[in-house]
């Protein structure tokens, strides 16, 4: 299973966690987040801000999540694939770096569960409200098929106030560099270890839900990211993956992200 065909996994981490842990020190964010001992408070989430890029802010001590990403067909086949992560987060990205480590089992429903897992590691650092981080995925524990050597990528992001309304009033910029799936078709096919890049961006429709656009590696991926209740910090993250087709002959294929995270 190569990392591009199953991009959609970064559901999992990016879309399915609520971007008050995604964003933390940002201002655009002011909704209330679970504090206390685990599932002793929780509140609503906030929707996701990218799809399958990385993003510069991350979690901190204290903070863990959980989430599920599927898709319902591979580039080049009708299969559909799945991937279950756990993580959480290390040390405060305000005062020092956090640290953000991700397990996650890849091919999960046709492969099962643990026989192919890997792991995502990230430092990041909040500064003049910017995420700023350095990554790695896909290191790989156990299994094999998987496709390619690991990611490395740095990445940048930022959260911006658009009107003081109810509705469209917040957005974020993200942007970076990376190896891997981040190059461009051709040079990841041939097995390259060159740099391309990616960005997103997200739009704040309301209090529970966001709009995303995408773009890693030549693949557009267009998103939506809903935080429904209000009193439970999950997040679904819809999605159409690889909108062009640039990465394989099925376009524009359905994909579902979601997840929750506490803190304790």
């Amino acid at each position: 299973m190569r990392f591009r065909s199953s991009a959609f996994l970064a559901f999992a981490v990016s879309l399915a966690l609520p971007s008050a842990v995604l964003a933390q020190g940002s201002d655009v964010y002011k909704l209330p987040v679970p504090t206390g001992m685990m599932g002793s408070q929780m509140g609503r989430a906030q929707p996701g801000v990218a799809a399958s890029s990385p993003i510069g802010f991350g979690p901190s001590a204290g903070d863990i999540f959980a989430g599920f990403g599927f898709q319902t067909k591979q580039p080049n086949s009708n299969d559909a694939d799945g991937a279950l992560s756990v993580g959480g987060g290390f040390l405060n990205p305000n005062e020092t770096v956090g640290i953000e480590a991700v397990l996650t089992s890849f091919s999960t429903i046709r492969g099962g569960f643990g026989q192919r897992m890997g792991l995502s590691a990230k430092v990041h650092k909040n500064v003049n409200g910017w995420g700023l981080g350095l990554g790695t995925e896909g290191i790989i524990l156990n299994g094999d098929d998987f496709g390619t050597s690991p990611t490395l990528y740095v990445a940048a992001t930022r959260g911006l106030t658009v009107r003081d309304a109810a509705t469209f009033n917040s957005a974020t910029i993200n942007f970076g560099v990376g190896t891997g799936r981040f190059q461009s078709v051709d040079d990841f096919a041939a097995g390259e270890s060159g740099l391309g890049v990616f960005f997103s961006s997200s739009l704040r429709v309301n209090e529970w839900s966001s709009a995303i656009v995408d773009y890693a590696g030549a693949q557009l991926t267009l998103g939506l990211s809903f935080a429904p209740f209000k009193n439970l910090p999950l997040v679904i993250s819809p999605a159409l993956s690889d909108i062009t087709g640039a990465s394989g002959s099925n376009a524009a294929r359905p994909s579902l992200g979601a997840g929750m995270s506490w803190k304790y």
